[in-house]
């Protein structure tokens, strides 16, 4: 048997705040800021240890569907207030009582007797996305992406960067295993020295790169590039030498007046000053600018010495604090845009220092004197930033043992500062676990909407077509609005600023907007109402949709939801012609309420001039589905005016280097004026291409790809783009280094090479979490150009994914993450090979689709909208009544479960395939492939939960007509019985009905119905119960189906509690609560009464699953104690309490023999989250104290694993070890707060589930070793459960469903851990097996 705590719905008055009360004992709470190690030990226990969950002692094990499937280390969920709006009613954590919450039914754990305090009363900040209002916070502004960035004077330090190279495969293989890229970026290698003193080979193109600073430019672009999205780590390599000076590209007018008038008495100096410095008053300010355009011929010898005159002029005649304004190195630049810039970075930096010789101030030249003189400055200022364990110090030549020390310390540090950096970005950036309920991956999509409005929105867009959508935003239209115009024109630049400006406009407005194909959940039609819907359903009805993933389905949704919603909604898709399947739009409403307002893009067509006249096929079907021409706005080009405006202060910040770029003046007589136009003309005038006798789009696009050929050579370009445009999703940065460097291509560095094409594409390319080519018009020509290389990089990808593991462990294999990458791509390159293959049907039979190992790791790691892109790769017409169909529309039918946690596939699919294998006709029947996964099913090792069927056909049919009446009343209450067999009892209070069910055979043994108004149950014996009704309890046999006896008194009506003392007594809490009664059960008479006192009002009623221990919780003293009564002994033994806090007694268990009691207290003067205090009832004492990091909202204890389980409002489970006191397990997978936990009556699994509904899933656990055995998400919400010994069934209430719904636990080939003997048990008397008895008085 297990313990029992009843509960109602107790209402707590002002009065119950507790005070320090006189009768305290003298337990003191430990100093918050005392280290475990100084707690002061009492005899004859230790006092309480303050744990935190966050200390990471505890193993994790995480079962939830992260991004990429990657385990995620423990985060800390933060509640956001979103002042401006109520929160929906479904997404705050309020506690609506139900009637399973009564009594605990398993033994080791309790539900809460009274209500739990309201957790979340606003939206929390990780769902504020959902409104669509900028975010201030800017929480997406990393990927998970690390990058070791060099900084080095010179390509010295060989052997230490040689050991650098080592230690990184150890260091990649600790970020793959925690789904982060690493990648290093080092252009300091093949440097040649002296070549910024060499006029013939100074760079001709962007103005910051001229005059010898080509690597310094470089070397900056590349810094601000990987700073933006990044986590930069400089790992510095400095020793005596600063590397080649760099003479300084432009000199302010007044600064260089001045040295002009310094080198009055040398003519030499002033004639080399005024030869390499030429005025540039087009520049603001305007400045002199080294004269790198036009040298007059000289070889390189007269170069370098006619240069290192110069640089020693300048050095002469400036002050040092010119000097130290105007003169500088690389590795200089370097440290000041990273270390010397950023506290963050400066943190992170390690430097090695190769020890030298002291330098030798004497007899130095000026330049020699100066370069010393920075270098020491710059250590200086080193030394002071960096800590003392990042500095490295080597000696000049290093030895083998060294150089194996030198590796150990570089990987620890760098191991150390990875680790920081993933932990914080976890707990900063990553989706919390807790979103109560809503999709992870629409969160995620709204994350990459957001990042991508800002890179367009530093883009310029036309405002006069701005202006005419505002118009439409404020008035009363009720249709859609559509903006159309050439492709390149600036739509979704367009867009962007729309949604900038929106709540400028309509201050109250939601915002749902999506770009067509920027993520895969909304590269097709389905996928992309499904995510809208899903976002407004949230927003209106604060729940996601239960619809199936099909068109139609979401569009009946959608529909419903803007008709009926009285917020003001505005609904923007950009580009909806992106699309892959764009055919109809039927699913389009077209009739809109005045507060709803749906603004669409579409391209008018791809190519010609006249194209505000050639419309596009899209274009068309819009206007017959709209059918009103009013609803269709032209976005016209940039006016002259504007597009002067563009071109001269239009470039973003790569080209405002050295002040504005100037373009020439006939291309502002451009026809076109397009956004992309634009764009493309500031790439060309920053590189110094101003030669064009042709600026329209078609020509300079073309240019683009001469351009970069020219510079980099055919066949490097032709590989990298076709790699870009053959990839799914793009590729990462280190992908595309690695499949450069595997093609022999280029000679030398290929990081080095790779770097170099990056910063002179420039914007051209999209540098986020994978890299593309972002605009359409681009791509499109690039396709067309390199058609034929695209085919061979299919193969170059497939063979380079498929050397690939589909999991990254770390060293230790305690870290696991899928192979993202590998999951999305492979099949992708497999169907594009196949396709130029004979035979047409190769990739439906391929492992991509027939391996449910492969399947459920994809839908694991990637979701379900990845699966299906690889399904609708086979034709539909080929693939009708094969496996793929049937995939297919099991996969849209538990769409949301699958998206959920894909470990639940063979749990869903099993009934599925065994469902169409007896269904007569069934084309898949026969199907090897069908066949073959039922075999892989009933073989495989993996647990999982079979949904058993009803087994009488009178059953299944009143199943069936049941579920078709409306207002159908489900069941409150499922409590185990414990004994033979596998037997549970279920309560409905509205239908006056209590049944027994025989769980392994999924069939109702005894109906007992006309039971008044039950509402709590305590099995009595093999076949008695004690049920409340109404406020009287009644001893009810269930074998013979009559009343036995009532027992004498009335309960109280708010806290009508009550428990199983011994097969013949109960104790109930009296009326009035001032005590407790032990009643005989036989007779109906009070045989003894409890009391603690005078006037002390009891809260709650808590028994040891023996009988032996009573605990009460008392609201009249100050703060609330627990009382702990001896039952067999009849005697208070103790009575506890902590000074300044109160005991929160809904939420309190007790072990099955009475040793221990774990309760959640609180204390009273802080806002702090609540903790965990176990207390020993053998001496009384106060045994472990866990504060984890958020409030606590189930407790359950288990005596055979020695363990309080915890589920907390940021959906993790912890679980504490009652020995030693650490954190056991942090169990993750839940998606809402964890306020339901149930311990099977072996106390060996776990069953934990979220009482709300919000996470509609229910999970099992191993407790020994925290390991996920099984997820299920079943149809509808789940009203009540039950877990049966071992774990071997579970027993489920759904909503409104009339029949019980059973579990079976398989564990792989043995079947499941149901003792067939003992379910073939038959519940009491065989005569009354099925029969209904009424007991209406």
């Amino acid at each position: 048997m297990g313990n029992y705590c009843s509960s109602g719905q107790t209402k707590k008055d002002k009065d119950n705040v507790s005070e320090k009360s006189e009768e305290s004992p003298s337990y003191q709470l430990a100093d918050k800021n005392k280290a475990k190690g100084n707690d002061v030990k009492e005899a004859p226990l230790a006092a309480p240890e303050v744990t935190s969950d966050a200390s990471g002692t505890g193993q994790i094990s995480n079962s939830s569907n992260i991004t990429n499937g990657c385990n995620s280390s423990t985060v800390a969920g933060g509640v956001g207030v979103d002042g401006a709006r109520a929160q929906p009613k479904a997404l705050q954590n309020v506690q609506s009582m139900t009637l399973s919450d009564s009594t605990a039914n398993s033994p080791m754990t309790v539900s809460p007797p009274c209500d739990i305090p309201p957790v979340h009363q606003n939206l929390p900040q990780n769902l504020t996305p959902l409104y669509g209002k900028p975010t201030t916070n800017r929480r997406t502004d990393k990927y998970k992406k690390i990058v070791l960035y060099i900084l080095a004077a010179d390509d010295g330090f060989q052997t230490e960067k040689a050991m650098l190279r080592e230690v990184f495969k150890g260091l990649n293989q600790k970020c793959q295993s925690r789904g982060f890229e690493l990648h290093v970026a080092d252009l300091h290698v093949q440097q040649p020295k002296g070549n910024s003193f060499d006029v013939n080979k100074w760079f001709r193109g962007p103005l910051e790169a001229q005059g010898g600073h080509e690597l310094a430019a470089n070397c900056l672009a590349e810094i601000a590039r990987q700073s933006c999205d990044s986590y930069l780590i400089p790992v510095l390599f400095l020793g005596g030498t600063l590397g080649d000076p760099l003479l300084p590209l432009t000199i302010e007018s007044q600064d260089f007046v001045a040295a002009l008038q310094m080198a009055e008495r040398n003519p030499a100096e002033r004639a080399i000053l005024e030869k390499w410095y030429v005025l540039d008053d087009k520049s603001q300010p305007a400045c002199y600018r080294l004269n790198a355009t036009a040298p007059p011929p000289m070889s390189s010898e007269e170069s370098q010495k006619e240069l290192a005159l110069l640089l020693q002029t300048l050095i002469d005649i400036f002050s040092k604090e010119l000097r130290d304004s105007y003169l500088t190195t690389v590795v200089e630049q370097e440290i000041n845009n990273t270390v010397l810039i950023s506290q963050e970075l400066s943190k992170r930096c390690i430097w090695i220092q190769s020890t030298v010789a002291a330098l030798k101030t004497e007899g130095q030249s000026s330049v020699e004197a100066e370069m010393v003189r920075r270098l020491t400055n710059i250590q200086n200022d080193l030394k002071n930033q960096l800590s003392e364990k990042h500095i490295i110090r080597i000696p000049a030549n290093i030895a083998q043992p060294q150089q194996e020390q030198f590796g150990a310390i570089l990987d620890t540090c760098l191991s150390l500062e990875i680790d920081a950096i993933i932990d914080e970005h976890v707990s900063k950036y990553s989706i919390p676990h807790c979103t109560h309920g809503v999709d992870r991956r629409l969160l995620s999509e709204l994350e990459e909407v957001n990042r991508h409005s800002r890179v367009l929105n530093e883009n310029c867009a036309n405002f006069s077509t701005t202006e005419r959508v505002r118009e439409y935003l404020t008035s009363a239209r009720g249709k859609p609005l559509v903006v159309y115009g050439p492709m390149g024109a600036g739509k979704s630049v367009f867009m962007a600023k729309l949604s900038q400006n929106l709540h400028t406009w309509l201050p109250d407005s939601h915002l749902v907007i999506r770009y067509a194909n920027l993520t895969m959940q909304s590269s097709d039609v389905t996928g992309l109402v499904g995510s809208i819907t899903e976002q407004i359903s949230v927003l209106i009805k604060g729940v996601p949709t239960r619809c199936q993933h099909t068109v139609s389905s979401y569009s009946g949704v959608l529909k419903s939801l803007l008709e009926s919603s009285k917020q003001q909604i505005t609904i923007l898709i950009d580009s909806i012609d992106a699309l892959r399947d764009v055919e109809d739009f039927d699913w389009l409403p077209v009739t809109l309420l005045d507060n709803v307002k749906f603004v669409l893009t579409v391209s008018s067509a791809s190519t010609g001039h006249d194209l505000a006249n050639a419309e596009s096929r899209v274009l068309q079907r819009l206007r017959e589905r709209i059918g009103d021409d009013s609803c269709f706005l032209y976005l016209t080009p940039f006016t002259q005016e504007q597009w002067e405006d563009v071109l001269c202060f239009g470039g973003g910040d790569i080209y405002a280097a050295n002040g504005a770029l100037q373009l020439p003046e006939s291309w502002k007589k451009s026809d076109e004026k397009i956004s992309i136009q634009a764009k493309i003309l500031w790439w060309l005038g920053w590189l110094g291409i101003t030669n064009l006798s042709n600026t329209s789009v078609s020509h300079i696009s073309e240019r683009v790809f001469v351009i970069l050929e020219e510079k980099f050579t055919a066949p490097i370009v032709r590989l990298i783009m076709s790699l870009l445009l053959a990839s799914r999703e793009g590729l990462l940065e280190t992908e595309i280094i690695t499949l450069i460097r595997n093609s022999n291509l280029v000679t030398g560095s290929t990081t080095k090479q790779w770097t170099h094409f990056c910063w002179k594409m420039g914007p051209l390319f999209l540098h986020n979490k994978n890299i593309i080519v972002i605009d359409r018009t681009l791509r499109q020509v690039a396709e067309k150009r390199y058609e034929a290389d695209i085919k061979h990089a299919h193969q170059i990808l497939y063979d380079y994914y498929e050397l690939q593991p589909t999991v990254f462990l770390d060293k230790k294999g305690k870290e696991k993450c899928f192979n993202y990458r590998k999951i999305v791509e492979l099949p992708y390159h497999k169907y594009k090979l196949d396709s130029t293959a004979t035979e047409s049907a190769i990739f439906s039979t391929s492992p991509y689709l027939t391996d449910l190992v492969w399947l459920q790791d994809k839908l694991i790691a990637t979701g379900c909208v990845h699966v299906l892109n690889d399904i609708r790769l086979v034709d539909s017409a080929t693939s009708a009544g094969t496996h793929v169909a049937l995939l297919k529309s099991f996969i849209e039918t538990h769409f949301k479960a699958l998206n959920y946690d894909g470990n639940q596939l063979y749990s869903l699919l099993y009934p599925v395939l065994v469902a169409e294998q007896q269904r007569p006709g069934s084309p898949y029947a026969n199907n090897t492939v069908v066949q073959q996964w039922l075999n892989t099913i009933n073989n495989s090792t993996v647990p999982f939960l079979e949904k058993l069927v009803l087994t009488e056909g009178a059953d299944e049919e009143e199943k069936q007509a049941v579920d078709n009446m409306p207002n159908v009343v489900g069941f409150d209450l499922i409590m185990n019985l414990s004994i033979e067999g596998y037997f549970v009892i279920s309560l409905s209070t509205e239908r006056e009905e209590i049944c027994v069910w025989d769980v392994a055979k999924c069939r109702k043994v005894r109906t007992l119905t006309g039971v008044p108004q039950p509402s709590a149950i305590c099995p009595v014996g093999d076949y008695g119960v004690a049920v409340l009704c109404r406020r009287e309890i009644r001893i009810i046999d269930l074998n013979e189906g009559r009343f036995k006896v009532t027992l004498k008194g009335v309960m109280n009506q708010k806290m009508p509690y009550f428990g199983l003392h011994d097969p013949a007594h109960l104790v109930c809490l009296s009326r009035n609560r001032m005590y407790v009664n032990l009643m005989n059960i036989e007779s109906g008479d009070c045989v003894t009464t409890f009391k603690a006192g005078e006037d002390r009002f009891l809260n709650s009623l808590l028994v040891s699953g023996d009988g032996r221990i009573l605990v009460c919780g008392d609201e009249t003293q100050k703060p609330f104690p627990l009382l702990v009564w001896h039952l067999s002994q009849k005697k208070l033994l103790y009575d506890l309490r902590i000074p300044h806090h109160d005991f929160i007694t809904s939420l309190s268990a007790i072990t099955h023999e009475g040793s221990y009691v774990c309760v959640v207290a609180k204390e009273l003067a802080e806002p702090s989250p609540n903790f965990i205090v176990v207390y020993d009832l053998q001496s009384g004492t106060l045994f472990k104290k866990w504060k984890p990091s958020c409030n606590t909202v189930s407790l359950a204890i288990s005596q055979t694993n020695t363990c309080v389980i915890a589920g907390l409002e940021d959906a993790r489970i912890l679980i504490w070890d009652l020995v030693t006191g650490n954190c056991r397990s942090t169990l993750v997978g839940h998606s809402a707060p964890v306020t339901l936990l149930k311990i099977d009556p072996t106390g060996k699994i776990l069953l934990s589930s979220d009482k709300e509904g919000r996470d509609m899933s229910i999970r099992l656990w191993q407790l020994d070793s925290g390991n996920l055995l099984a997820v299920y998400t079943p149809e509808e919400r789940i009203t009540t459960c039950e877990i049966l010994s071992g774990g071997s069934y579970l027993a489920l209430a759904l909503e409104n469903r009339h029949n019980l719904i059973t579990l079976k636990l398989r564990l792989g080939k043995d079947g499941s851990t149901a003792d067939e003997d003992r379910a073939a048990t038959v519940y009491g008397n065989s005569e009354h097996d099925g029969k209904q008895f009424d007991l209406k008085q």
